[in-house]
């Protein structure tokens, strides 16, 4: 009976051994991501949003009123200048031309009527004054004779007036006929055709319809216009090197120049409340893709200022002290130096997380320059975001295998901490 407690007894602390081993170790600690404090290239960038458009589109309006007759081309195809586009019933028109040619024909049988009773007249006064000298009439009679000439003289000039706004009336006519025949403008490519055989074209500058006739751009030529925040527009130039980001190739930026800034803000929308405003940067591309249309809505990133190497640290080891997230704020706005705020990272000492303060300057996308609080070689953790949420100052850690997606943060491999040796 005694040995068979003797037994129970060693086989109950061979389990318990290794039970009080397991909680009496030290824990061996939270696994980070590390990377070290380096010089790292930030370029400060402006973000603005807006869109594609073609440098040279022309929207194609009536300048006369009338039904469309023919519509001479489709929606896609290229055209010449000078070609024919669309024709408008041409009926009116050329009654008008017809009424003017009419009436100028008219003036100048005017005119051939006022030269022969000029010359009827002139004939008359030399009689009288003929007669005026033999003393044959009186002074009267002769003056009468003056008179019909000088009138005779006025008519034909008044004549002559009226064949020249015949002539001007007629040219008129002749100038609304040939707008019947709309034409290109430029060489390029019909990219819209709303109006229809049959409709009727009017001749105006509003968005009723039948206003617009087409639309014709030069497609080889399309550049980014974008809206920059009047906080920001101090920071662009002309020159400057941009990224555009379009919709179609959302993963595939373009690289561009701003080519052009506004010197007057955007006009706000009617019915749009007064918010911040904004002036129009225009940026030529440096390539062009077949996906790209106008209209199509594009990000921008715009290169503010040179090239520099500053101790940095990635953005996504940056934590905010109030409510965490991006440390730059407004990413709408683009980076600034002197952000707003306090921030802290997670340093590694001796396998310890350290909660050290930071003072942050200028970032970019990936980078955040660090003023003061940290070291150039200081070893920092950088995520797994969760972890890093969770993590408290003095906590052991030890370094988690580096990711792909860290592969450019320069991984470090940390010290581990001297209790979690035996534990691994």
């Amino acid at each position: 009976m005694q040995r068979k407690w003797i037994v129970t007894a060693v086989i109950a602390v061979c389990l318990a051994v290794p039970v009080a081993i397991r909680f009496m170790a030290p824990p061996a600690g939270r696994e980070v991501e590390l990377t070290k404090v380096v010089p790292r290239e930030i370029r400060a960038t402006v973000l603005a949003t807006g869109q594609l458009v073609f440098r040279q589109e022309v929207q194609l309006s009536a300048e006369v009123i009338g039904k469309v007759a023919a519509v001479l081309v489709s929606e896609g195809d290229s055209v010449r200048k000078g070609q024919p586009l669309l024709r408008l019933d041409p009926t009116v028109y050329l009654a008008e031309v017809a009424q003017q040619e009419a009436n100028r024909r008219s003036a100048s049988i005017a005119i051939e009527r006022a030269q022969i009773n000029l010359a009827n007249q002139k004939r008359s006064l030399d009689r009288a004054q003929r007669l005026y000298q033999a003393k044959f009439i009186d002074i009267s009679r002769h003056d009468d004779a003056v008179h019909q000439a000088e009138l005779a003289q006025v008519e034909l000039r008044a004549s002559r007036e009226a064949l020249s706004q015949a002539d001007a009336l007629l040219s008129q006519a002749r100038e609304r006929l040939a707008k019947t025949e709309v034409r290109a403008p430029i060489d390029g490519t019909v990219t819209a055709l709303p109006i229809k055989v049959g409709e009727t074209a009017v001749a105006s500058t509003t968005g009723i319809a039948g206003s617009s006739l087409m639309t014709i751009a030069d497609m080889g030529a399309i550049i980014a216009e974008v809206n920059v925040d009047e906080a920001d527009i101090a920071q662009v130039a002309v020159g400057q090197p941009a990224q555009v980001f379009p919709a179609a190739y959302p993963e595939q930026p373009i690289g561009g120049k701003v080519e052009q800034i506004a010197m007057a803000p955007r006009a706000a929308q009617p019915g749009a409340t007064a918010q911040g405003r904004s002036y129009v940067v225009k940026l030529r591309l440096d390539e062009t893709r077949p996906a790209l249309r106008s209209g199509m809505t594009s990000r921008v990133e715009i290169a503010a200022g040179a090239t520099v190497k500053r101790p940095a640290i990635p953005l996504q080891a940056l934590l905010n002290d109030g409510q965490g997230g991006d440390p730059k704020g407004n990413e709408a706005k683009g980076a600034r130096s002197g952000t707003q705020g306090t921030y802290h990272v997670f340093a590694v000492e001796n396998g310890r997380a350290v909660r050290k303060a930071v003072q942050v300057g200028m970032s970019d996308d990936t980078s955040q320059e660090v003023l003061k609080g940290l070291a150039v070689g200081d070893t920092v953790a950088i995520g797994p975001a969760r972890v890093l949420r969770e993590l408290n100052d003095g906590d052991s850690v030890i370094p988690a295998p580096a990711s792909p997606a860290a592969a450019g943060n320069t991984p470090v491999t940390a010290a581990k901490p001297a209790a979690a040796g035996s534990a691994r």
